[in-house]
């Protein structure tokens, strides 16, 4: 499993800080993993290919700086909604542009062309996306010369990713002292990009279910990304908790990217002293 490389996304602060409650969690039985490893049939082995990658793999005419200002150079690869608007949204009054969007495998090699359109009138440059998810598309736009040639073309990928959810959450070591540091560890099996924060909280075993023994503790108000296949190590100083002998979790709330799910995961362990 490739090791994460981590985007992080400093957020507005709220009072520098924000808080994580779970009140209904004390009583649930939470899963410390949900689904298994994907397959990720429609992402390709390499998203962050170039646009002159692409074009080569899609047999498209290169990017020339004529007509484009090149927007889909430094992020070629869009994880985004069904349905959704695509485009740069580029003008050109008095030049013909072809929009296509074309589904695509995961050597994107073409399925189908799902919508090509000219533009001669100006019209901002975008297409909207079917309502279908697990679905890898180009869009491309291309401006024409008088007899069709291709003068200059801008490409990029986008990827509609399934309604799932597919990730564990665990620690290596799930016996440990007070003033250990615990390293949990999420692992994220896609096809789904998951986001989350800083926030957790800590429950103990305690006459048959689960108390929160973390209180309403402040956290600074980051988020991460993992995208599939990789994976991210949060540092938890126990010293900090004052936690006895028992059984503890900790919990977390995550969020499947582009989506309407978001989940907790926990992960078990015990303090010995």
């Amino acid at each position: 499993m490739k090791q994460m490389s981590i985007l992080v996304v400093l957020l507005v602060l709220f009072a520098g800080c924000s808080s994580f409650t779970k009140s209904n969690s004390q009583t649930n039985e939470i899963p410390s993993q949900i689904g298994g490893p994907n397959s990720m049939m429609n992402i390709p082995d390499q998203h962050e290919w170039t646009t002159e990658e692409i074009n080569k793999k899609t047999g498209y005419e290169p990017y020339t700086k004529k007509f484009f200002k090149g927007i889909y150079l430094t992020t070629t690869f869009h994880r985004v909604n069904p349905g959704e608007n695509v485009g740069t949204n580029e003008s050109f009054p008095d030049q013909k542009i072809r929009v296509q969007l074309i589904e695509r495998n995961r050597d994107l090699e073409m399925i189908e062309i799902v919508k090509e359109k000219i533009f001669t009138n100006g019209e901002k440059l975008s297409v909207q996306l079917p309502e279908e998810t697990d679905v890898l598309y180009t869009y491309s736009q291309e401006a024409l010369g008088e007899n069709n040639e291709v003068l200059d073309t801008d490409v990029s990928l986008f990827y509609v990713p399934p309604e799932e959810f597919n990730a564990r959450m665990y620690t290596e070591n799930d016996v440990l002292e007070p003033d250990d540091t615990m390293n949990v560890k999420i692992e994220n099996w896609g096809p789904t990009q998951l986001t989350f924060g800083a926030p957790y909280t800590i429950e103990k075993y305690q006459n048959g279910s689960w108390k929160n023994v973390s209180g309403n503790r402040a956290f600074e108000d980051i988020e991460y990304l993992a995208g599939p296949g990789e994976n991210f190590t949060q540092e938890i100083k126990l010293e900090s908790y004052n936690l006895d002998n028992g059984k503890y979790r900790v919990v977390k709330e995550f969020d499947a990217s582009n989506t309407d799910i978001r989940k907790l995961l926990a992960v078990e362990f015990e303090i010995e002293y």
